[in-house]
């Protein structure tokens, strides 16, 4: 595997550059500076905190993140370019997966770990040799370090299983790194652990407001466990109060975040949210959204202009934001335009002519007038009052579907009885910040956790005994001044009580994007309650959500994935995906198998590293029954 390379010398980064976790930072070559005389000062720890930055926004791992999360979804279709993207992209969309696929590849996530493995290993030598690198510098450093490793190797687990694991970074000829895979339960573990242990050393908010998403905060490593805890506890493999624990954790961290950003909008730092945030989502659910409408009136027929999104995709940074990789239009000042974007979603040149991906059609398979496109309960996925469903792709009789999401920067949309497709123009260079995580994907990972937790409730613990519904507290330290539920004990007792903040959730986010609906007299373009009678239709219900607010952000597949494992068989997310492919009667074989729905190790990766085991259901010897 690439982390083999034996690095004798580090790459250095601006230090101008560690304003945010920018995609503008120029790495000098690696051979510029001999490792063992160059931590010396606390600049060189940041250079190379900054260079672990920079290796989130290289195409390598970027492209990786788009394609693992969303190719092999329901969401993506082959766009009316692929052929210019090559023939392993062609196969991943068509589901025939060989391990020649240049997608199987890890190196750019490896590269980063061992960057970030190395500042682990030095930077607490230059606390000892600079007096302006103080504890706290270090402990910062160290915590921001461990976040973005954290996060490579949780994209790595989620895409291929077991991986290759370790902290020692690779530095000299004297090393062995020719490691087998790590079951990824255990990398789990010791990485919720590591992470755990740090949270409480990163910043809770900085003073430069782009910092608060651009860099790891204190939110941001709390997502990502958030996150964690969620995968881990959807494996049916392993005990259900042990499951129940870690769906109350993910819980836990979810609520940390979601107080913190109460507290920050009462706040209002700069006087500028208290205009953003829909006071009307605000007051009926609690949450503090920005607002998705600019203008009440459609009458004019030129659309309204979508506040939220505009918000959060165009200008990036939002307050919704919690971590995201920066892109610059302005190249005159050292800009990088977001070419993954470009190529995969679109640009300007490809507004007509389409890019690599497009949207499932199926997402909506006739334009949105007729009153059965009212209905929130008839089965299609969005209503004709859903913004969404003009924001994330362009809908056309003729044509595939073009995705617009992160490709325009300043959207129209006009929807609901005059639902109608407006002309959005893409951006003339795509510049787009990537999100990893915002508040929307906060909320539903704790109403999925939610779900689960109330299913325990109704079906593993005994009437005549009292379900313990605390979450463990991991840390020692809380953010100051932050205010907690019953310090971060979840007050739910009942299954109805998780259920009633499930459906909660899910209106907050759902009337955001649908304003219009939230007041109107059609009652059928509403979720309601009554209707969700059973786990499975809460497990539906928050699913369609998270597929509707997060659709194109590299989340998708993974969702799905996390629901197999969930189930501990294949076959719900199989039937979603199959309808996709024109080969699905044989893909439906090899959809059977849990092991498929993980990519298999790259040949080149096999051929450095005799102690990797090929992903059984790609192993040579069944390639040709396997792969067609």
């Amino acid at each position: 595997m690439k982390i083999l390379n034996k690095v004798k010398s580090i790459g250095m980064a601006a230090v101008a550059c560690m304003t945010l976790a920018s995609c503008e930072v120029e790495l000098l070559p690696l051979d510029t500076v001999i490792l063992e005389n160059y931590w010396t000062s606390k600049d060189d720890v940041e250079s190379v905190v900054a260079s672990c930055y920079a290796d989130l926004c290289t195409s390598d791992v970027l492209t990786r993140m788009l394609v693992w999360g969303e190719v092999r979804s329901d969401n993506i279709v082959a766009g009316q370019q692929v052929s210019s993207a090559g023939n392993d992209l062609k196969h991943l969309l068509k589901g025939n997966i060989f391990e020649t696929n240049s997608y199987c590849t890890w190196a750019g996530f490896y590269k980063a770990i061992n960057e970030c493995n190395t500042v682990e290993r030095y930077a607490p030598m230059v606390q000892e040799r600079d007096p302006n690198f103080t504890e706290s510098d270090l402990m910062q450093s160290l915590s921001e370090v461990k976040a973005i490793r954290a996060l490579c190797y949780f994209y790595l687990i989620r895409t291929f299983g077991n991986v290759p694991f370790t902290f020692t970074p690779s530095i000299d000829d004297s090393q062995n790194y020719i490691i087998p895979a790590t079951k990824q339960e255990l990398i789990l573990d010791t990485l919720i652990m590591d992470l755990e242990a740090s949270a409480k050393f990163a910043p809770v908010r900085y003073v430069e407001e782009n910092k608060n998403s651009g860099r790891i905060t204190r939110n941001a490593v709390y997502a990502l466990l958030a996150d964690m805890y969620l995968w881990r506890a959807s494996n049916a493999n392993i005990d259900p109060t042990q499951r129940n624990a870690d769906y109350l954790q993910c819980v836990n961290y979810c609520d940390r975040i979601i107080e913190s950003k109460i507290a920050e909008y009462k706040e209002d730092r700069y006087g500028s949210l208290k205009r953003q945030i829909s006071k009307i989502i605000y007051a009926d659910y609690g949450y503090p959204l920005i607002e998705e409408w600019a203008e009440a009136d459609q009458s004019s027929g030129s659309g309204v202009t979508t506040k939220a999104y505009n918000l959060i995709f165009g200008k990036g940074h939002s307050f919704e934001s919690l971590f995201e990789l920066s892109f610059s239009s302005n190249e005159a000042a050292g800009g990088t335009t977001n070419g993954v974007i470009g190529d995969m979603y679109g640009n300007s040149s490809s507004s007509e002519n389409g890019a690599y991906l497009a949207a499932n059609e199926a997402m909506i398979n006739g334009r949105l007038t007729s009153s059965t496109k009212y209905d929130y309960d008839n089965g299609t996925l969005f209503t004709a009052w859903d913004f969404r469903s003009q924001e994330n792709f362009k809908w056309d009789e003729s044509k595939s579907y073009n995705i617009l999401k992160y490709v325009v920067d300043n959207m129209k949309v006009r929807c609901g009885a005059t639902w109608e497709i407006q002309q959005n123009t893409p951006r003339s260079q795509n510049y787009a910040n990537w999100i990893i995580y915002r508040l929307t994907d906060v909320m539903l990972m704790k109403a999925e956790a939610e779900v689960q937790i109330a299913d325990y409730l109704q079906n593993y613990v005994p009437e005549e005994e009292e379900a313990d519904t605390t979450a463990i507290d991991s840390t020692s330290e809380e953010p100051a001044g932050v205010k907690t539920r019953a310090p971060y004990y979840n007050e739910f007792t009942t299954a109805e009580e998780y259920y009633d903040d499930v459906f909660n959730i899910v209106c907050a986010i759902y009337f955001r994007a649908c304003p219009q609906a939230k007041d109107n007299a059609k009652a059928d373009c509403k979720p309601t309650r009554s209707s969700l009678t059973n786990k499975g239709l809460f497990d539906k219900f928050v699913e369609a959500e998270r597929r509707r607010e997060l659709m194109f952000e590299g989340k998708r597949y993974f969702d799905l994935l996390r629901r197999a494992r969930r189930d501990g068989n294949t076959s719900y997310v199989a039937g979603l995906l199959s309808s996709k492919y024109e080969n699905a009667k044989a893909l439906g074989i090899k959809m059977a198998m849990i092991d498929f729905f993980y990519l298999p190790y790259a040949e080149d990766e096999l051929d450095r590293n005799p102690l990797l085991e090929q992903n059984p259901a790609f192993d040579k010897e069944k390639k040709n029954e396997l792969n067609i």
